[in-house]
């Protein structure tokens, strides 16, 4: 049995029949036909696609495996999968999940995976507002889109309050190797680029008017794919500013580098000198000068004192030490 929702303006009304129930529906005037599922098995989907005779596209609508966002038109119908975002703040990270659009203009089937579900927030608008409903199905899918895009705003928000943070932490002046949380963030991006960037494209269609799939004629479309677009656009100002800060952040540990081997390499040669002088008053020679002066072992001694000090203020002069 396939549970869904017929839409009209007076309201909507859940069902629940067979495939043949459901063609009945769709084909019902003055409304449309909404099956809504959550990572379904195979043969419920395919069951209802092929009931409302939107089993066109050679994409597995239930294969969980590497889903891109893609967008096929197959004559009047079209398949939308959008990625759904959202950013976990506590840890850096971007989740991802998806929902799927099948419409031919007459009936729509979704598909979600995923934390993100922008369902419940439109079902309360077609509770609630009868001007919403009267969008019909272009509305629909207008309000699911937008639900997703308005998502990507405050990820994309939060993704770039945590690259400002890095970035202020890296140019701080503490010595903290922080390449890992850089190359973490970095990758946590560029899986966030990729959930957006493949729709750019899509979104320009979208902006210019120049789709002509039914479902996707709502006048709000230009609007929500601007959005689309500046999200790219803030996603890729974030992968190159972590591109910039983890070049400087390497050229600084570069540096800090140079600085331990500059110090290691003074205080090293200033242990030496007095290792060298006491190495060749300690050979017990006959002849050796001042070898049986009273005074030799402190002069020795003042001898390795004054050679250290002057090597300690020529590196410091310098800036070794």
């Amino acid at each position: 049995m396939i549970e869904y929702t017929v839409i009209g303006p007076d309201g909507a009304v859940d069902e629940r029949g067979s495939a043949e129930d459901l063609r009945a529906a769709a084909a019902s005037e003055g409304t449309f036909v909404w099956v809504e599922l959550d990572a379904p098995d195979s043969e419920l989907l395919n069951a209802a696609l092929e009931a409302l005779g939107l089993d066109r596209f050679s994409t597995d609508p239930a294969h969980p495996i590497h889903r891109r966002p893609k967008v096929e038109t197959v004559g009047d119908a079209v398949l939308v999968l959008v990625k759904t975002v959202w950013y976990i703040e506590q840890t850096r990270q971007v989740e991802t999940g998806d929902l799927t659009f099948y419409s031919d203009g007459r009936s729509l089937v979704t598909v979600r995976r995923g934390v993100v579900d922008p369902v419940p927030g439109v079902r309360r608008r077609y509770a609630a507002e009868p001007e919403f409903r009267a969008e019909g199905l272009p509305g629909l899918v207008h309000a699911l889109f937008d639900a997703i895009v308005e998502q990507y705003d405050g990820a994309v928000e939060d993704l770039a309050d945590d690259v400002g943070d890095l970035e202020r932490a890296v140019f701080s002046g503490e010595r903290i190797d922080r390449n890992q949380e850089i190359y973490f963030l970095i990758r946590e991006t560029l899986e966030f680029q990729n959930a957006v960037r493949p729709l750019v494209p899509f979104a320009r269609s979208l902006k210019q008017r120049r789709d002509g799939a039914g479902a996707l004629r709502h006048k709000g479309f230009g609007t929500v794919a601007g959005r689309l677009i500046r999200v790219d656009a803030a996603i890729e100002t974030c992968m190159s500013l972590l591109t910039t800060v983890l070049t400087a952040h390497q050229g600084q540990i570069g540096t800090w580098q140079n600085e331990d081997t500059k110090k290691i390499s003074s205080w090293a040669a200033i242990a030496i000198a007095p290792t060298i002088i006491a190495g060749i008053y300690g050979m017990n020679f006959e002849d050796m000068p001042e070898l049986h002066w009273v005074i030799g072992y402190p002069f020795a001694l003042l001898l390795m004192v004054t050679v250290c000090v002057l090597l300690y203020r020529g590196f410091r002069r310098n800036g070794w030490l």
